[in-house]
């Protein structure tokens, strides 16, 4: 069940990311598409982490583990969102960051429900952190929109 749910989520990144014409149109809708696959797949997480779901049960390791990788999808999400509200230019390296994460929190919230500690998972957070750097970094140049 839990691999139909992860395979159902990636099939509709790729499915929805041919709608949009334009190359900054195609990041756009890839962030929107990552977004959205995100929040299907983490919306089981409170649940998860509170021990409501027979079969299930996470240490406080695993826990944290699930946390960051989940807090590092989340923090580029919310930068890549503001970035397309205020009208910036997307670059292709920070959507491509983005879904590496959610690659990463991926395999590693599918593993960690099935009992298992991916090697993801401490992948993600040290990924993660280059990612955030990064990001922060490709914020500035895009924060000007090509002007300076």
């Amino acid at each position: 069940m839990k691999n139909y749910v992860k395979a159902g989520s990636l099939a509709a990144l790729c499915l929805l990311c041919a709608c949009a014409q334009t190359a900054q149109g195609k990041l756009r809708q890839a962030v929107y598409d990552t977004a959205s696959a995100y929040h299907l797949l983490a919306s089981p997480m409170p649940d998860i982490m509170a021990g409501h779901v027979p079969g299930v049960s996470l240490s406080a390791g695993q826990k944290a583990l699930a946390r960051k990788a989940s807090q590092s999808v989340l923090d580029e999400l919310s930068a890549l969102e503001q970035s397309i509200q205020a009208g910036n230019t997307l670059a292709e390296t920070a959507v491509a960051a983005l879904q590496a994460d959610f690659a990463a929190f991926s395999t590693c919230w599918s593993g960690l429900t099935a009992g298992s500690t991916p090697a993801a998972c401490t992948l993600a957070m040290t990924a993660s952190t280059a990612t955030t750097a990064t990001q922060a970094n490709a914020a500035v140049s895009v924060s000007t929109n090509g002007k300076e």
